[in-house]
């Protein structure tokens, strides 16, 4: 092969081959990732997501890789969610998830933990009876205590 007057071995043709394929590949995954990643930016409770593209936007398409960048307003102000809202259950979830962690050890398994663990003085296993609440069994948390609060 012949590239401007100059003549390309059979070896490097080779090397070029495997270039823009590893080039086509990355292209193929860079477009997985950006259709996987949401175009627009989101707002989650006090949490904005904010979506950029690295490379160039074209029209709403981004060649290059999408990223993504989360910015939490208001943490130190935070005040009690209304309960029955879907902040509320998430809220109900963590705060005995969060007990799930402590309670749980290797020898346990299942929701055993459910009857130790109480938020706003229900157990786990009576806030399970709300749809809205879903929990963990034991062998989904990790089986290391949390250091105490030593704050108060």
């Amino acid at each position: 092969m012949e590239v401007m007057g100059q003549e390309i071995s059979e070896e490097l043709q080779e090397q070029l081959k495997y270039v823009g394929i590893s080039f086509a590949i990355l292209v193929v995954l860079l477009a997985g990732h950006n259709l996987l990643a949401p175009d627009s930016d989101q707002k989650v409770g006090y949490t904005e997501i904010d979506v950029q593209c690295l490379g160039v936007n074209a029209g709403g398409f981004c060649l290059g890789m999408q990223k993504q960048t989360h910015t939490t307003y208001n943490y130190d102000n935070y005040t009690e969610v209304e309960p029955g809202t879907a902040n509320f259950y998430r809220r109900v979830e963590s705060e005995l998830m969060m007990q799930a962690y402590n309670i749980c050890d290797e020898k346990m398994n299942g929701m055993a933990w459910t009857d130790e663990a109480s938020y706003r003085n229900r157990t786990a296993t009576e806030w399970m009876q709300n749809e809205n609440v879903t929990l963990l069994p034991c062998e989904k948390t990790f089986f290391r205590p949390l250091p105490e609060d030593t704050s108060s």
